[in-house]
């Protein structure tokens, strides 16, 4: 008999910063999927903690007629498929599974009985089917609402030079910060883990289209020792891209087997400060390459296209 396919929906709040686990439930949403929202429940620590505990002892954890599409990040998925795993065959969405995660992450995937799991990095669904055969691991490229975010003005006009969000290489964020002591340029970034650039994810989409140059750079690069190379596209590059700033750093190999060239600059790590100030002096020249970033991440970024890919693979999957 075949099984109802429903998503564990997040919605979005007013407060939320980031909106990519929100954005990938609105487009099976919009796409005529079904959908139950997450339970208000999840915040109790006592009840999340009880859930958790029935599913290990394996309370009624058989397949179910019902299949849930959980969006989770990787060492979170048991606490995320509570309490649909009792009722409903799990089929996790997962973002953010770096190799410290791994064990916990397998280690729910047994006890949920998953057939198939779909992960936004292809470097980590090699790694997770090697320790996983029996599970079918698909990637699925991270992608975004392309509605949520502004083309911005001319790079002549903007009032952000650079614009170094997250995550930071730490070498190069070392030698822009000793090179621009006499600030030639405007630099706005994270000065400690507890400052916050953006009080929401409006706030965000503004300063993103306020930008001139975006640092970007895989998560290989700013986390080598942790993350065993892995080289994944985030949503920072589709980010930039859409709001037409430039994207300077280094792009993943996934980025350029998805669009088929590579729209990244290339960090200078001898001499950032004189390669930045060379692309503000001649800021009019990569007008034409912004506008066509836009216009390939149009095409390319929506997670509307990668839910057509979702719904093939559950099928053949005989969900």
């Amino acid at each position: 008999m075949k099984k109802t396919i429903y998503i564990v929906n997040t919605p979005r709040q007013i407060a939320d910063r980031q909106v990519y686990i929100q954005s990938f439930c609105e487009a099976w949403i919009n796409s005529g999927g079904k959908w139950v929202n997450k339970g208000k429940w999840i915040k109790n620590r006592f009840l999340t903690f009880f859930f958790k505990l029935l599913a290990y002892c394996h309370f009624s954890l058989g397949k179910k007629e019902r299949v849930y599409v959980v969006p989770s990040r990787g060492g979170h998925l048991l606490k995320s498929a509570v309490p649909y795993c009792f009722h409903g065959e799990i089929v996790p969405m997962l973002w953010d599974c770096w190799p410290s995660t791994h064990d916990t992450l397998v280690r729910h995937l047994k006890l949920l009985n998953c057939r198939t799991c779909f992960v936004t990095s292809s470097d980590v669904a090699k790694l997770l089917t090697g320790k996983m055969p029996k599970v079918k691991f698909v990637h699925l490229p991270e992608g975004v609402d392309v509605d949520d975010y502004q083309e911005g003005c001319l790079l002549r006009d903007r009032n952000i030079d650079v614009f170094e969000m997250g995550r930071q290489h730490l070498y190069y964020h070392r030698r822009l910060l000793e090179g621009n002591t006499n600030n030639a340029f405007s630099h706005i970034y994270n000065r400690s883990k507890k400052s916050i650039l953006f009080d929401n994810f409006k706030e965000l989409t503004y300063q993103m289209a306020c930008a001139k140059i975006v640092i970007c750079f895989p998560r290989s690069m700013t986390n080598p020792l942790n993350d065993c190379n892995i080289s994944t596209l985030t949503i920072r590059y589709w980010e930039a891209m859409l709001s037409r700033s430039i994207l300077l750093g280094h792009c993943p190999q996934e980025l350029i087997g998805l669009i088929g060239y590579n729209p990244v600059i290339e960090a200078d790590f001898v001499d950032p400060c004189a390669q930045i100030k060379s692309i503000l002096m001649h800021i009019d020249d990569y007008q034409k390459l912004v506008d066509h970033n836009r216009e390939v991440a149009l095409r390319y970024a929506p997670w509307s296209i990668r839910i057509n890919d979702l719904r093939k693979n559950l099928k053949e999957m005989h969900y």
